[in-house]
């Protein structure tokens, strides 16, 4: 086998190209200080993340009561802590606030048209709702061109387009 000057040119130039290139990227990465071995560099320092927290128990922010504690995984009420002058104190008779109405769905739209919807604006949330559907709470009954006809656990509630404003 004998060798030509043409076969061996090319090796010989990607030769030469990989020792040119492998020099730029040794002298680039000694000039940026990345291949240094001195410890003098600026190191970051590891904070501990919890170490407010271990101040902020270790500090007691109030004693502990002297009277004694409720044990919370006990049935019944904390101890009765006993009044000045032998008398007890009367429990009084507390009647219980009769529960708030829940808010009515307020109705803001209807499209009326084959398949009608109607937009009702409830708990700060807008649903669009077609007949017989469920939202929320609520199952829609029926809607017509100026009200729609709610269900709520038996209950029917009908709601009505606000007045139009001039």
């Amino acid at each position: 086998m004998r060798l030509d000057p043409r076969t061996l040119f090319a090796p010989l130039v990607a030769l030469l190209a990989l020792v040119v290139v492998l020099q730029l990227t040794s002298a680039a990465l000694s000039t940026s200080g990345a291949w240094r071995r001195d410890a003098g560099g600026a190191r970051a320092t590891r904070v501990d993340p919890y170490a407010p927290l271990d101040r902020a128990l270790a500090l007691r922010a109030a004693p502990p009561p002297d009277g004694p504690l409720r044990d919370p995984f006990a049935f019944g009420g904390a101890p009765v802590a006993s009044v000045a002058g032998g008398a007890r104190p009367r429990p009084r008779a507390t009647r219980d606030a009769p529960p708030a109405a829940p808010p009515r769905p307020v109705l803001t739209a209807i499209v009326w048209d084959s398949d009608p919807r109607a937009t009702v604006r409830w708990n700060g949330r807008d649903y669009s709702v077609r007949p017989n559907t469920l939202f929320a709470e609520f199952r829609v009954v029926s809607i017509g061109r100026g009200q729609v006809v709610l269900d709520r656990n038996g209950e029917s509630l009908v709601l009505t387009l606000p007045a139009r404003q001039p």
